[in-house]
Parts: C-alpha cells; structure tokens; sequence
C-alpha cells in the first residue's frame, strides 16, 4: 500500500465518476501528445494511454515509479520521468502542440501556473485540478477581492474558464478543501516583443507588491504619470481594479 506524502501534498482521486467527467472534458483524440503533471497512482493516466497517441508523465515522487509502470505495462505509447516539474525543463522531453493535465500539489500549484506562462514551445491547452481559491483566483474579475497577480498573469497568457467543482470526498486522503478543475487556452502574439513582454512582468510585480496603493503611487518611478494618465485614464486606481489589457498598454510606455 503506497504512503500518502504529506510534503507533496498528495490526495489521489478514486472516483470513477469523476475520471470520466475529465475525461469528457478534455476530449482526447488518438492523434494528441500530453503531459500529466503528477500522475500519481494513475487513475487518469490509464484511460488517457489507451486513448492518445502518447502520454508523458512527470512524477516526482519515486516510489510511485513502479506502480505506473506495473499499470501501464501494456501501453507503448507512455514515457515517465521521475522528476520536479518545477527543476525539468520541459521543452528537453516535449513536441510543440503539446496538451497537458495535472493534478497538482495545491502548495506549488501557482509556481506551476507561471511556468507554463514562458515555455519555448507552443501548447495547445492545459486542464488541471487546483485548490478551487485558486480557480477562482485565476478566473477573478477586476474590482473583486479574488483578483491580483495570479489572475493577471493567467488572464493574459491564456483564455481562462473554470469547468467544474470537485469535493473533498473523491480524494484519498481527503483534503480539508473543495477542489476546481479548470482549463487554460494559449493566447497569441501578445506582446510586441520580448522586451514589452519583460517590462509587462515587471510593472504588474511591482502594482501588486502593495495593491492597496494607487497606481499612480506604485509606477511613479517607472512610468512618466502624464503618460500613464493618457493609457488609463485615471491615475488614482489601484491595480486591482485594472483589466491585463491595462497593464499590457502601460508595459508599452515604460
């Protein structure tokens, strides 16, 4: 019997119902390539080997290795790399028009999320289970109390929509929270270039360092406030209240 890690923040899904539910959502087709971050012991990797053309697994926790193997021994068309999603690069293991999926630790969940915002190759969708406080972060509106960086940086890079809820009781062992399953689309030429893309990370850090302030109070010794106010109108905002289109204009004046 594997021993649940606590430090991984492991909580391994058991309801077949709900496997199929992913499923139906994802829509695998024979021709796909995916990534599942953080199989586990597997219950969404079988259905998904017996459907794609090739799954890769990224799983860190060793001992949870020969398990996968023993259950997909069968399918050819897998590859497992024991490994931290966070320390691979993933463009060494990974094709472009890449899908991916993931159960992921809700203690590295958002570190995940902004990785996949600067991969060197193209992603065709990403579908992950999170801590449902971070679904609703990433798809939080501006003016509400969810909204900040996260949302921002997701709302840019990708087109954002929460599928469904998923209770604590699918889970073993059980986790003290509601989870959310949400998928994440890839969005094109948004920027300029790579230096508008690195001052557009920039400015949106330095909003929301402390995101009770007017924007005015947190750019003012990086954007000319005349020019500010010509982007966004009104300078007495605070980032919260601001759209990512916002923060991509003001990224341009800098």
């Amino acid at each position: 019997m594997h021993k649940y890690k606590k430090s991984l923040g492991q909580h391994f899904i058991h309801d077949s119902n709900i496997i199929d539910k992913i499923i139906k959502y994802i829509k695998p087709n024979e021709s796909d390539t995916f990534l599942e971050i953080g199989p586990g012991d597997g219950a969404l990797s079988f259905p998904l080997s017996t459907i794609v053309k090739n799954l890769i697994m990224i799983e860190k926790d060793s001992s949870l290795i020969s398990k996968l193997n023993l259950l997909l021994k069968s399918s050819k068309s897998i590859k497992i790399i024991n490994g931290d999603i966070l320390k691979i690069k993933i463009e060494d293991y990974l094709i472009n028009n890449l899908r991916v999926v993931g159960n992921l630790p809700y203690n590295i969940s958002t570190e995940i999320l902004f990785k996949f915002t600067h991969l060197d190759i193209t992603v065709k969708d990403l579908h992950f289970m999170l801590q449902k406080e971070v679904v609703d972060r990433v798809v939080a509106k501006p003016k509400t109390k969810q909204y900040g960086r996260l949302s921002i940086m997701c709302q840019t890079y990708f087109s954002v929509e929460s599928l469904f809820d998923i209770s604590p009781n699918v889970f073993f062992p059980k986790p003290k929270v509601w989870s959310a399953y949400i998928r994440l689309v890839p969005k094109k030429n948004i920027f300029m270039s790579k230096i508008h893309e690195n001052k557009f990370n920039f400015i949106v850090n330095a909003s929301f360092i402390s995101r009770r302030k007017m924007i005015k109070s947190s750019l003012k010794n990086l954007v000319d406030l005349k020019k500010l106010s010509h982007v966004i109108g009104d300078i007495t905002v605070r980032p919260e209240e601001l759209h990512s289109e916002d923060f991509i204009e003001i990224a341009r004046h800098v």
